[in-house]
């Protein structure tokens, strides 16, 4: 999601001179306040589910996200981005106004670094910024970077090497000044209401983008760093995410007349069908204790609290101290229950 940032949009370079260590600068008080609205709403079930079937097992999604990361209610595979869900309070325009901030103390490091082909030293530097950004942000990323340290860890390594390939490829790179001269030249209309409308100048933005984005796909998948994606999401859903945020930070200033064409040049439909939870059996994680639902048969799903694999084909184990019925995150065979804090394993 959101791999291929714009680090120059706007300059806000603080002095940086080759720093020892990493010091995140402070947000300030009304973005903190903003990403802690952000945060709250994040959590909260949708009543309608977006109508898509798993790329991997084929089952149709039936039952209601947390997040606007969909997960398959069978067997655990990311399957799709719910741009409706995300707009209920994840904005990306606040997200990249956030890595904006976080980057400003590096920014002229990494552009030195660029200079001098130096990858080595743009991944030393860029590494934390993207840890912090996730650590600020975590409605940005996938629930499971949440508590799972390995998981997150990769996922700063694979966001960092996709910016490797952006920023040293002449090609890409080009095409990124493009896009950002673009960005620039695009007219805005104040509106009497104190919003913001944009003309028909967005439309080369857009274009851009899309080439940006295949482009980009494209030397990841040539240079093997596509492997490095945690999630092994298939392609045309990362994809179909990327056009998801790229769309989910234009689409307040887009006319609401050009709104469906906007959504239909990047093929993102919106589909939502009544959440079906016919049958919905009730499990609790064995990681954090919080309640979700699952499907009659399914192997396996991520608990959108904590972000944890849950085994559901392997069954509940009873904690045994208070006998609470407990689903085993995948490959675990001893955990400390949830609710009491005794240690549970598997008979």
């Amino acid at each position: 999601m959101g791999l291929f940032k714009q680090l120059s949009v706007q300059k806000i370079i603080i002095a940086a001179n080759s720093p020892a260590a990493y010091v995140p600068p402070n947000l300030g008080e009304e973005i903190q306040r903003q990403l802690k609205t952000a945060r709250s709403r994040v959590f909260a079930y949708s009543d309608y589910v977006k109508q898509v079937d798993c790329t991997r097992c084929g089952a149709p999604k039936r039952l209601p996200s947390k997040t606007a990361y969909l997960y398959c209610d069978h067997c655990g595979s990311l399957i799709d981005y719910d741009f409706r869900l995300a707009n209920f309070g994840t904005n990306a325009g606040l997200t990249n106004q956030v890595f904006l901030y976080l980057v400003a103390p590096v920014q002229a490091e990494l552009e030195r670094a660029i200079a001098r082909n130096d990858k080595d030293r743009y991944r030393q530097l860029l590494r934390p910024v993207y840890a912090e950004w996730i650590r600020q942000v975590p409605q940005a990323v996938s629930p499971r970077a949440t508590s799972d340290e390995d998981f997150r860890r990769r996922t700063v390594g694979y966001f960092v090497e996709c910016m490797v390939v952006r920023e040293f490829s002449p090609q890409t790179h080009a095409l990124g000044h493009q896009l950002e001269a673009a960005t620039s030249a695009v007219r805005r209309i104040p509106q009497p209401d104190g919003s913001v409308l944009v003309d028909e100048s967005i439309w080369p933005v857009a274009q851009l983008f899309k080439q940006q984005m295949d482009l980009g796909y494209r030397q990841l998948r040539e240079t093997g760093v596509l492997d490095l994606e945690p999630e092994q999401t298939p392609l045309d859903v990362q994809l179909r995410m990327e056009y998801s945020v790229f769309c989910q930070n234009w689409l307040p200033k887009i006319p609401p007349a050009d709104v469906d064409r906007f959504l239909a040049f990047f093929g993102i439909r919106n589909e939502y069908a009544k959440a079906n939870v016919a049958g919905a059996l009730t499990r609790k994680c064995g990681g954090c204790g919080d309640e979700l639902m699952t499907v009659p048969g399914a192997q396996a799903v991520i608990c959108e609290s904590c972000g944890r694999k849950l085994d559901i084909a392997g069954g509940e184990v009873p904690c045994q101290n208070c006998g609470a019925p407990l689903s085993f995150p995948t490959g675990a065979s001893a955990i400390e229950c949830p609710y009491c804090r005794a240690g549970t394993h598997r008979a």
